[in-house]
C-alpha cells in the first residue's frame, strides 16, 4: 500500500521566497500548498486539512495575520504542527508566536535548510 505524500502549507506574502519554499520541500517530496495571505491560507486548510500535516506561516500576513491564522488552525486540527517566521525584532515575538501554538519559530532571516530540517524533525522524518 502506497503511503500518503506529507503536505505542508506554506504561508508566506513575499512571493518569490515563497515560491523558493515551495520548490524545496517540492524537492523533499512534500506535497506543498500555497498562500500568499492569512485568509487565503485558512481558507486552504479549510478544504485541505486531511492532507496538510505541517504549516509555515510568516507573521506579517496581509488579510489574517500569522498569529491568528496560528491559533486558528491549532484550533481546528490539534495535532497540526507549525512553524511561525518572522524579520520584526521585537524581544516578544517567539513567545507570542509559541503561545498561540506554533511548535517553532524560526527568526528571518534563516537558511533554507534548518526549515527543511525544522519540518523534517517536526514531522519525525530522519
Amino acid at each position: 500500500m502506497a503511503t500518503r505524500q506529507l503536505g505542508v502549507l506554506i504561508s508566506e506574502d513575499e512571493v518569490d521566497i515563497n515560491n523558493l519554499l515551495t520548490l524545496i520541500l517540492q524537492s523533499e517530496d512534500f506535497l506543498v500548498f500555497q498562500a500568499f495571505d492569512g485568509q487565503t491560507a485558512l481558507d486552504l486548510f479549510s478544504v485541505h486539512q486531511d492532507e496538510v500535516d505541517l504549516v509555515v506561516t510568516d507573521l506579517g500576513l496581509p488579510r489574517l495575520g500569522g498569529v491568528d491564522l496560528i491559533a486558528k488552525i491549532r484550533e481546528m486540527k490539534p495535532s497540526i504542527r507549525i512553524i511561525g517566521a518572522s524579520g520584526f525584532g521585537r524581544n516578544n515575538v517567539r513567545e507570542e508566536v509559541k503561545r498561540a501554538g506554533a511548535d517553532e519559530f524560526l527568526a528571518k532571516p534563516y537558511v533554507t535548510s534548518d526549515l527543511v530540517a525544522s519540518v523534517k524533525r517536526l514531522l519525525g522524518i530522519s
